[in-house]
């Protein structure tokens, strides 16, 4: 049951904010029938539209925010510089709530406005869903990764098929990681503000601050919405992509299939997060196996000796699936990029940039990598 129900593997137990979202897209599923193709025009439109709405946001944010800290030093005060923190402690309060009241609406906004889009990106990148309940394992997986993506969640920490996604992530640094993904909000905007200070305080005028502090979290925002988008719609081409892989595998023989499994399972120890992709694959390669393993176990040295003695054919194969496999989980560059180094490496075949590159380009403008 558990490799034919990926969604259940990927996301077993989902919290409640996730569950609203993920009704949230299959009321916006059922009101929007499945496109037969990708349509990359309106897929440009809606991530313009949905980045531009997360700029205008901040853009507002920023200058009230900025705005009320201007006027309480310029106008609601006789002399501020003059006065002691007692003094201060009362407008401060009043600032710190308008400051919580607008980020509070913000954050509302942009969360509502990052859900809204990961469902459009989903459906214009070509998402096959049927408009039956419930919906197939494969496309509730892809919607358990979306709501993640547009509420920005840590990766899930339970084991996937028996591999650990955080596995070469202990102790203190999973810790740290945890507590950052809870405070990100605050600590960014936190951040964003001791810059300002500090640059303010070389400044006379501090009527310059509602016009730099507008401008800097719109671009915050509309660079998270712009990342949410991307990962949205490479969620969305998996299933495709996935079928598409294994296709090509069809005719490999098990033991080929049991090294891709192999290095699936070792890329999500290295990304640190099981990309409902990689999830998806491995499940597909498990259950082609012929003794259908509910579970694998990663020996990554072992893995790298057999792929050293593989014969060209396979060992073609093995690459080709790897890159495949790397490119649906994010852009080749991080732990990615030093993954497929070492696979190369290990199989005695120059690892090409470029070529990797274009297929990374293909992939995003809709093509089979």
């Amino acid at each position: 049951m558990s490799l034919t129900r990926p969604d259940k593997e990927y996301a077993p137990s989902p919290g409640l904010a996730q569950r609203w979202a993920n009704r949230y897209i299959h009321r916006y599923f059922r009101r929007h029938p499945a496109l037969l193709s990708p349509d990359p025009q309106a897929l440009k439109r809606t991530r313009r539209w949905i980045i531009a709405w997360a700029a205008v946001a901040g853009i507002i944010s920023g200058t009230l925010i900025g705005g009320a800290e201007w006027f309480m030093r310029a106008f609601a005060t006789g002399n501020w510089e003059a006065m002691s923190l007692r003094e201060q402690l009362p407008y401060w309060a009043g600032y710190l709530a308008v400051a919580g009241v607008v980020t509070a609406l913000e954050i509302g906004f942009l969360y509502w406005n990052a859900l809204r889009g990961v469902a459009s990106i989903t459906r214009l990148a070509g998402l096959r869903y049927g408009q039956q309940q419930p919906l197939e394992p494969d496309i509730q997986l892809t919607i358990h990764g979306v709501t993640r993506a547009a509420l920005e969640y840590p990766s899930p920490g339970s084991l996937i098929y028996g591999v650990d996604p955080h596995a070469y992530l202990r102790g203190w640094k999973l810790s740290i990681r945890a507590l950052f993904y809870r405070l990100k909000i605050s600590l960014s905007s936190f951040i964003l503000r001791l810059l300002l200070r500090r640059l303010l305080g070389r400044l006379t005028l501090r009527g310059f601050l509602p016009v730099l502090t507008g401008p800097l979290y719109a671009v915050w925002n509309a660079w998270i919405a712009a990342r949410i988008t991307q990962e949205a719609y490479l969620q969305a081409r998996g299933p495709a992509l996935v079928k598409h892989l294994m296709e090509t595998l069809a005719d490999s023989d098990e033991h080929t299939r049991q090294l891709v499994a192999q290095g699936v399972g070792e890329l999500i120890m290295r990304n640190q997060h099981p990309h409902p992709n990689l999830v998806l694959l491995l499940a597909r390669l498990l259950n082609s196996l012929p003794d259908k393993p509910p579970a694998i176990e990663i020996d990554w040295p072992t893995a790298l000796q057999n792929y050293a003695q593989l014969n060209d054919p396979s060992r073609k194969t093995l690459l080709s699936a790897l890159t495949q496999a790397a490119l649906l989980s994010g852009t080749y560059r991080g732990s990615r990029k030093r993954f497929l180094k070492e696979v190369f490496a290990t199989c005695q075949t120059p690892l090409l940039n470029e070529d990797i590159k274009a297929q990374q380009q293909r992939l995003l403008s809709g093509q089979a990598p």
